[in-house]
């Protein structure tokens, strides 16, 4: 979307607003070979960053690593000390490539060592004894790691653990395995005093054609985030365009103002009535 000078002024003070909020922030590494040679797509960061928005946090990025222990420590340790709260995922495992506890001990200079819990469940799960076992390899954790079976909420915890250190938390790269994970212990993690409010429009024009009316909103409204997204070859949509920001009654009014403006024959629907997550 090309904005003026003027408009992208207001951008940057939003985020100067942001900013001095002091919102809570979060940053997701993507672990895996497979995800940066195109075998596998990556659909965890998008359910991520999706999930940890509604908890009033602020994803701030998202990066993609290969099954390298130096890289994956130096991004952990890049992470953990810009962001909040870290998530990882992928990397966890029984095999040569899942080397998450290896990066994530190298990265906080600590150990790996066998955790008494987890060697039991591993034990029974695999049905081994020995303790060099390649299931056995997701006992060895770092030494001050900690482990979350569940939150409050949940009545039933998991079978294997949310394993953390500090600010950062390592889940699974199955996309199954991972939803299920984050949803049981989420609560525990990502805690916001604030929270993001939105609302959508979808629209029949292109970008071009409203190009000044997004500039007129964003000059006026200098608390919220105007997202405009075009969609080619489409049949419902051209643009979706999202209003945003920390406080409810600033994102209605200058919602109410876009409605407003836009011709109303070129407005196709409010709110997510139409499905475009992907």
């Amino acid at each position: 979307m090309a904005l003026s000078k003027n408009a992208l002024s207001k951008l940057l003070s939003k985020q100067q607003f942001i900013t001095k909020r002091n919102i809570v922030t979060a940053g997701i590494i993507i672990i895996g070979d497979e995800v940066l040679r195109g075998h596998t797509k990556d659909t965890n960061s998008h359910f991520l960053a999706k999930e940890i928005r509604k908890t009033g946090v602020l994803v701030k990025k998202i990066s993609v690593v290969g099954d390298t222990v130096p890289e994956v420590a130096a991004e952990v340790r890049l992470f953990s000390t810009t962001f909040h709260h870290v998530v990882t995922s992928g990397g966890i495992g029984p095999t040569h490539d899942d080397i998450t506890y290896e990066a994530v001990a190298l990265a906080f200079n600590q150990p790996l060592v066998l955790n008494e819990t987890l060697k039991e469940i591993c034990q029974k799960f695999y049905k081994t004894k020995d303790n060099e076992a390649p299931g056995m390899k997701m006992a060895y954790i770092p030494q001050q790691a900690k482990l979350l079976f569940r939150h409050d909420d949940f009545q039933e915890p998991m079978l294997y653990p949310n394993v953390s250190v500090q600010n950062v938390y390592m889940f699974p790269g199955i996309p199954e395995l991972l939803r299920k994970s984050f949803n049981c212990v989420k609560g525990a993690y990502f805690k916001s005093p604030e929270r993001f409010y939105t609302k959508r429009l979808y629209v029949n024009l292109p970008e071009s054609q409203i190009v000044r009316i997004l500039d007129k909103i964003v000059r006026e409204n200098p608390d919220v985030q105007v997202g405009s997204y075009p969609k080619l070859f489409n049949e419902q949509y051209k643009v979706k365009l999202t209003i945003e920001s920390l406080n409810e009654k600033n994102t209605k009014m200058a919602f109410d103002k876009l409605v407003a403006l836009l011709p109303k024959e070129h407005i196709v629907c409010e709110d997510d009535v139409i499905n475009d997550d992907l």
